[in-house]
Formats: C-alpha cells, structure tokens, sequence
C-alpha cells in the first residue's frame, strides 16, 4: 500500500521535481544549488520517494524546509505530495 507524505519545498523548482524540467535550474545558473537538487533527488530514490504534485495555494516564503540540510536558504515554498 502506497503511503502520501508531504514535503515544504521550493516553489521554483516544481516544473523540474514534477516534469523533470531543468530549464530553472539552467536559468539560475548556481552550480551549488544544482548540487544540493541532485544530492536531494538521489535520497528520494533512495527512500522510494515519487514527488507526484504541488498542494495549490501553499506558496509562502519559510525559513525551514525539506531541502535545508542541502544547503537551501530560506525562499518561496510549496507543499509536495509524495508516494512511498
């Protein structure tokens, strides 16, 4: 049985979590924040983590989230469903 978990993360990368878009990510051209996606990524598929969508009107701007262990600063987050 799939279990759905909810992670706060940034709101600018949605396209890429949901889409697999990298254009953002091109866009902000920070070699260090592609870092800290990869790292993050790749402990998704480690836990069997899918992000599948973005909960609608939870963007706000916080100073904890799912992606500071990964060096992310305080931005503009969202709320993500994920599948276990």
């Amino acid at each position: 049985m799939k279990t759905q978990h909810v992670y706060t993360l940034p709101t600018e990368l949605a396209s890429l979590f949901i889409n697999g878009d990298w254009s953002i990510v091109d866009y902000i051209d920070d070699e260090h924040y592609e870092e800290s996606i990869n790292a993050f990524l790749k402990d998704l598929e480690l836990e069997n983590l899918q992000i599948i969508s973005i909960i609608e009107d939870t963007d706000r701007f916080v100073k904890y989230h799912d992606m500071m262990d990964y060096g992310v600063l305080a931005c503009d987050c969202s709320d993500y469903i994920l599948w276990r």
